[in-house]
C-alpha cells in the first residue's frame, strides 16, 4: 500500500513528540586570572540512524537548549532541514547519507569553541502494511494461530474477558505457543481443528469455570491430547498460578513486569516486551499500596530481582512502587496516556525492530491473540486510536523505519486510515 505524505503539521509538535532530554551545557567558573576557559561545549547527539521515506525524521535534540548547532560537512537526507537544534521534515529519497553536526559556543573571552560528531542516516522505503482480520475475535485468534506452522502446546482463554488472556500472552510466547480464545459456554468453530493442525500434545486452559466452562473444556479433549486447567479465585490468582506453574508457566524470572488487572492497554503492550526480556506479566491491583502476601511470595519463589511497573500512578499507585524498592530494582514505565505508555515500553525493550504490530487501544478483543506471535517475532506491539494512527506511533515509524507493519483486526476495529498510516493530526 502506498503511504500518503502528510505535510501540514507543526514542527513544534513533531519535536515535542520525540525529543529526549540530554545533559545541560556545563559551565564552571574557574580562575579567569589563570587564563582557564570558563565554558564547555557538549558533544552533539546523532539522531536515529534510520529514517523512512514519507515519515517525519527523528527530531531528537542534537544538542542542549541554548546551543548553536550547524551541519558543517556532508548532506542531510533530501527533504530534511536543520531547524535550531532539530532535524525536521520527511525524507523523500532512499539511500544512506552522512553529515557532521557541530555545536558552537562563545567563551567569556570571545573565543568560539565547538564540538562535532559524525552522523549517518540510512533512509529506507516506507513500510509494507498488512492486515489480519477475522469475522470476530475468535476467528481472529484462529488466523493468528495459523501463523504457527506447528506448536506442541496451545493456550486457551476467554475472549469475552481480557485478564486471563493478558496473563497468558507472554507465557504462551515463552512456550512458542499460540493463544486461542473461546466464549465461556462452548468452543467456537475451528478451535479443535486448529489444535489438530498444529499437532499439539498439550492444551492449557487459563482461567476458572466462569471464564471457560467445564463443557468447553471437555470439547477440547482428544486422543493423545492432555488438557490442563490453570485457574484461581480471581484474575490475580490466575495470573500468579500460571506464572508459577512448573510445566506451563515461567517458574523462574529475574525480571517481572507488573501491570494493572483492571484495564488492558498497558498489559497488552507490555507482553511482547516482557517476552523479549525473559519476563512474565503479572496482573495486580494497581490501587493497592503494597504487594499482597501471595504476590510477594511469588516474586521470592521466582528469584525476581527487578520489577518493571507498567503505567502511570493512576494505573499503578506510587505507594505500591515505593513499597517494593527495598527488595527490588524498580523501574516505572509511564506516559501521558496509554499510547505514550506503549511507545515508552517498546523503546525500553526493542532497539531496532524490523516490524511493528498495531492493535486497538480502545477495544481488546482482536489484539489479545496477537501478543504471542508479536513477541516471538520480536515485534513491538503498539496501541492506537481506531480511526487514525496515533501520533506517537506515527512518529515511531519515522524514527525506526520498520520494513513491515501488521494491523490486527478488521476495519470495524481499526479503520482504513489506520491501515493507510494516516496520523490523527500533529497540531
Amino acid at each position: 500500500m502506498t503511504h500518503r505524505s502528510h505535510t501540514h503539521r507543526s514542527i513544534g509538535s513533531a519535536i515535542a513528540g520525540v525529543t529526549i532530554a540530554v545533559a545541560a551545557l556545563l559551565a564552571a567558573p574557574l580562575s579567569a586570572s589563570a587564563g582557564v576557559k570558563t565554558a564547555f561545549v557538549a558533544v552533539p547527539v546523532c539522531p536515529s540512524a534510520v529514517a523512512a521515506v514519507g515519515f517525519p525524521v527523528d527530531s531528537t535534540a542534537l544538542a542542549p537548549e541554548g546551543a548553536v548547532v550547524s551541519i558543517t560537512a556532508g548532506t542531510l537526507p533530501s527533504g530534511v532541514t536543520l531547524v535550531q537544534r532539530h532535524l525536521v521534515g520527511e525524507p523523500d529519497t532512499v539511500g544512506p547519507v552522512t553529515f557532521t553536526v557541530t555545536n558552537s559556543a562563545v567563551d567569556v573571552d570571545g573565543t568560539t569553541m565547538s564540538s562535532s560528531t559524525s552522523c549517518s542516516i540510512d533512509v529506507r522505503p516506507g513500510p509494507a502494511v498488512n492486515r489480519i482480520g477475522g469475522s470476530d475475535r475468535y476467528q481472529q485468534a484462529l488466523k493468528m494461530s495459523q501463523l504457527f506452522p506447528t506448536a506442541t502446546t496451545v493456550y486457551v482463554a476467554s475472549g469475552a474477558k481480557y485478564p486471563d488472556a493478558l496473563s497468558a500472552t507472554a507465557i504462551a510466547a515463552a512456550h512458542g505457543a499460540p493463544l486461542l480464545l473461546t466464549p465461556a459456554a462452548a468452543l467456537p468453530d475451528g478451535v479443535t481443528a486448529e489444535i489438530a493442525r498444529l499437532g499439539a500434545t498439550d492444551v492449557v486452559v487459563v482461567g476458572g469455570e466462569a471464564s471457560v466452562s467445564a463443557a468447553a473444556l471437555e470439547q477440547l479433549r482428544a486422543p493423545a491430547l492432555t488438557v490442563t486447567r490453570i485457574g484461581g479465585a480471581d484474575r490475580y490468582e490466575v495470573s500468579r498460578n500460571l506464572i508459577s506453574d512448573a510445566r506451563f508457566g515461567l517458574p523462574t524470572a529475574e525480571k517481572v513486569y507488573l501491570a494493572t488487572g483492571s484495564n488492558f492497554p498497558d498489559a497488552l503492550t507490555a507482553s511482547p516486551a516482557a517476552f523479549v526480556k525473559g519476563a512474565p506479566v503479572m496482573l495486580v491491583n494497581g490501587a493497592e499500596t503494597a504487594l499482597s502476601a501471595p504476590e510477594s511470595a511469588l516474586l521470592t519463589a521466582e528469584g525476581t530481582t527487578a520489577v518493571t511497573v507498567v503505567g502511570g500512578p493512576n494505573s499503578m499507585s506510587t505507594a505500591l512502587e515505593t513499597s517494593m524498592s527495598p527488595r527490588f530494582t524498580v523501574t516505572r514505565i509511564s506516559g501521558a496516556d496509554r499510547f505514550q505508555v506503549g511507545v515508552n515500553i517498546n523503546r525500553a525493550a526493542f532497539s531496532s525492530p524490523t516490524s511493528f504490530v498495531v492493535a486497538s487501544g480502545t477495544a481488546f478483543a482482536d489484539a489479545l491473540s496477537g501478543g504471542s506471535p508479536a513477541g516471538i517475532s520480536r515485534s513491538p506491539l503498539y496501541v492506537t486510536q481506531s480511526t487514525c494512527l496515533t501520533n506517537e506511533v506515527y512518529l515511531e515509524i519515522g524514527r525506526l523505519a520498520p520494513a513491515q507493519i501488521l494491523i490486527l483486526g478488521g476495519t470495524a476495529t481499526l479503520g482504513a486510515d489506520v491501515e493507510a498510516l494516516t496520523p490523527c493530526g500533529l497540531d
